[in-house]
């Protein structure tokens, strides 16, 4: 990969962040328009785009990944929960914080900026890539908020006078279970599986809708930076490190370990450095933990990317 393959593939992205994170500054969209950016980027456009991408793919290529799909299985569920397991034993990081840090460490924003970047990098395996590992963050998320509900709950029942609260088990599954992220994905693995071929006008359809996402998904990463002021910490540069480090690490070495290698790798490997996702942001506000240190990791590991995809894309060789 030369500098100018580089530039050509992450000018963009940071233009149209900045682009984002001016009008946020500006006040030109509040915080439910924002709020509606997201959900038509994460919640319409990138499923169409994952399932579209993903009925691309040659069985015969698919049925080959089974051991990447291991890997990145043990890399995000994992990861999630032998950082949790570590993170609760930091006094200061009891209960939600060691959640947070937790779902920081084991997830990816691969949802809003992996085919932006790597599709001038790597080419059209791209999307498919992308999608596997949105699958793999999909199936941390509901524990994630399991967890945070559970945690929430025990608060609440502590407290005098406390009502019973519905099953934050349940209401974790619910969440999940109805994510179209995690859906897309999946229906289109199966498509390819049974052998069915999508005709070309629902095809078009679906990349259609799918052409906003990387646009709108980082434009919204850049109103999301607006709305919160950064704070450098120790705290703030150890969870930067963290996040752009530690999941490509263990990626990496059971990629080794599985014997896991191909253009589906080197990818995955890229995805695993990319900044902190969003939602992790959105979780530390409802449940008062860590909000102005995940909002100031979400900034720096974003400007972080210029490091982080040349490093990974030589480390994947």
């Amino acid at each position: 990969m030369n500098i100018a393959g580089l530039v050509v593939a992450l000018l963009p992205v940071f233009f149209v962040l900045a682009l984002g994170y001016a009008a946020g500054k500006r006040h030109t969209f509040d915080a439910i328009q924002a709020a509606g950016f997201s959900k038509l980027a994460l919640g319409f456009a990138l499923p169409a785009a994952l399932f579209v991408s993903m009925t691309d793919i040659r069985r015969d290529l698919l049925l080959q990944q089974g051991r990447l799909v291991l890997a990145l299985l043990l890399a995000h569920v994992g990861l999630f929960l032998v950082a949790l397991l570590v993170l609760q034993r930091i006094e200061s990081l009891k209960g939600a914080g060691a959640i947070i840090c937790a779902l920081m460490l084991s997830s990816s924003a691969t949802p809003v900026f992996g085919i932006a970047v790597l599709q001038p990098l790597m080419g059209d395996t791209s999307a498919g890539t992308v999608g596997l590992v949105a699958l793999a963050i999909n199936l941390v998320m509901p524990m994630a908020i399991i967890f945070l509900e559970v945690n929430g709950a025990k608060t609440i029942e502590a407290a005098p006078g406390a009502t019973p609260q519905p099953s934050p088990v349940i209401g974790g599954l619910k969440a999940g279970l109805k994510s179209t992220l995690l859906w897309a994905p999946v229906l289109g693995i199966l498509v390819v599986l049974i052998g069915f071929h999508i005709p070309v006008a629902v095809a078009s359809s679906f990349e259609m809708i799918g052409s906003a996402t990387s646009g709108v998904a980082v434009f919204t990463v850049g109103l999301t930076l607006a709305a919160h002021t950064f704070h450098l910490s120790k705290t703030v540069l150890l969870g930067t490190l963290g996040r752009i480090t530690i999941q490509t690490v263990v990626l990496f070495v059971l990629f080794q370990l599985l014997h896991v290698s191909g253009p589906f790798a080197r990818e995955a490997l890229v995805c695993t450095s990319f900044p902190m996702a969003t939602a992790v942001v959105l979780f530390a506000a409802k449940y008062k933990a860590l909000e102005a240190e995940t909002a100031s990791i979400l900034l720096l590991s974003t400007i972080a990317l210029l490091v982080t995809v040349p490093l990974t894309v030589a480390i994947g060789r």
